[in-house]
């Protein structure tokens, strides 16, 4: 459970690096004390067992960064460190910046969150088959991966422009999996959604608009979305991109395809830890200037469950919002806001400890990282953790097998479940024609979770249309099923 739930939360390199040296005036306090030699130790050894060519770290306490140093190489074999001024790419923590602009569109009375979405953004060519389903469809919906949409950008390329894709080409292409407002399902094109809002109300192409209204104005002076600044800049990392099974090590930044449809959900974000904190101290501290109180409180507010084995695991506007977290089979009882972030080249752990006033943003160049040691001994060094218990996990119960039984029907696959002495089994007549193996044996692992066994191990969930009924929806990330009958 453990491994899935990093792979969950934080969306292998050849070798250990030095960390970079910085000038002393740009060293933020207890940067070179002692307490962060485990640490740094830490850091090394995730950066070897990782495909990142480097990674940077920062961490903030009580008003202050209090941490910030980068490992590794800004191109592999170049020999040139990265410093914690070195830029990367964000991935998915940029949700919750999406999501404040959305947010101040609310403040300004220009949005409420209960819009929906089809009178927001107007001439929507939602296909006529779906067209109840897709006009149900709110703000709400949107922040909180409530949408029902598909995790997918069928149609899509460079030229696309942001509010015409997402007018005509995505729905036109991408059928809608499931009705909106039943179960949490991560989407990105819901934040393409609100990014192509943003744009429609503001009248301002979403990359201008975030840049004047939300990162300026955090002082995140040197976060962008425009590749064209970063370039300018030239501080930047390059590392390993996934390229089909295999994968390369970058060496021109034009390597990295754009994306612009997809970038409210976090495909062309630029920035540092240290720029990242500028967010963790907004989430803490409120800045009306930003936001308001009101509503900047309402995106660390738990909005749905995210179903993951009955754990107290919730989902806020663009941000997770847990009761705790797992870490070597363990469970901690500490409130987090974290949310994680992959792109092809990328990934970022951002997590914020609300009680201890504390927070760690974690980038690095490689795709799928796993820092999550890193992130631990991050917060180690400056706090003292709750006594691990045991998982809280809700069991599963094989009596409430029978509720899962039965076939399920989605837009790529049939799923056929059915109970043999207290086991849930599964048939995919799919992949039996493709001769594709997998066990045909669902592993419990709490609550209406599952895992199945294919050439990876795949997370699936059964959801109910009404609480304690038989189960209605079979669901994946890549897909939902829905039980012949419905």
């Amino acid at each position: 459970m453990q491994k899935l739930l990093i792979i969950g939360f934080l969306a292998c390199g050849l070798f250990a690096c030095d960390h970079s040296k910085k000038d002393s005036e740009n060293s933020p306090p207890g940067s070179g004390d002692s307490q962060f030699t485990a640490l740094r130790n830490t850091i090394e050894s995730d950066l070897g067992n990782n495909t990142a060519v480097a990674v940077s770290i920062a961490i903030y306490k009580d008003g202050e960064v209090v941490f910030a140093e980068a490992f590794g190489e800004k191109v592999k074999g170049s020999g040139e460190t990265v410093t914690p001024e070195t830029l990367f790419q964000l991935g998915s923590t940029t949700k919750m910046f999406t999501a404040l602009a959305t947010l101040q569109l609310t403040q300004e009375g220009l949005l409420n969150t209960d819009d929906k979405l089809v009178n927001t953004l107007p001439n929507i060519q939602y296909p006529g088959v779906q067209a109840i389903t897709w006009q149900d469809i709110s703000i709400d919906d949107l922040l909180t991966h409530q949408s029902g949409l598909p995790d997918t950008y069928i149609g899509a390329d460079s030229n696309s422009s942001l509010v015409e894709y997402m007018s005509s080409g995505y729905p036109q292409q991408n059928m809608q999996n499931n009705p909106p407002g039943i179960f949490h399902n991560y989407s990105n094109p819901s934040w393409s959604y609100l990014g192509a809002v943003v744009e429609h109300i503001t009248q301002t192409p979403y990359i201008e608009h975030m840049q004047r209204d939300i990162f300026e104005p955090m002082g995140m002076k040197r976060t962008w979305m425009d590749r064209s600044k970063v370039v300018a800049d030239g501080n930047y990392a390059l590392g390993f991109q996934a390229n089909g099974s295999e994968g390369i090590f970058l060496s021109d930044i034009n390597q990295i395809p754009l994306d612009f449809v997809s970038t409210p959900a976090g495909s062309e974000t630029w920035s540092t830890p240290t720029q990242q904190l500028k967010m963790a101290e907004f989430l803490l501290n409120g800045n009306a200037d930003i936001l308001s109180s009101e509503l900047q409180s309402e995106m660390t507010t738990a909005k749905v469950s995210t179903e993951f084995a009955g754990l107290p695991l919730h989902y806020g506007y663009g941000i997770y919002v847990d009761d705790g977290f797992l870490h070597n089979e363990q469970w901690y009882p500490e409130k987090v806001w974290q949310h994680g972030g992959n792109t092809l080249a990328y990934s970022s752990a951002f997590w914020v400890l609300p009680e201890k006033n504390i927070a760690v943003s974690i980038l690095s160049s490689g795709r799928g990282d796993d820092f999550n040691a890193t992130m631990i001994a991050a917060l180690e060094a400056v706090t003292e953790l709750p006594q691990a218990q045991s998982e809280p996990i809700i069991p599963s119960d094989s009596s409430e097998y029978h509720k899962h039984v039965g076939t399920y029907t989605s837009a790529v696959a049939t799923v056929i479940i059915t109970e043999v002495n207290n086991q849930l089994h599964i048939s995919v007549p799919e992949m039996d024609a493709a001769n594709f193996p997998y066990n045909d044996t669902l592993i419990p692992i709490g609550d209406k979770t599952f895992i199945f066994e294919a050439d990876e191990a795949v997370l699936i969930t059964f959801m109910p249309a009404i609480e304690g009924e038989e189960s209605v929806y079979f669901v994946t990330r890549d897909a939902v099923g829905i039980k012949d009958g419905y």
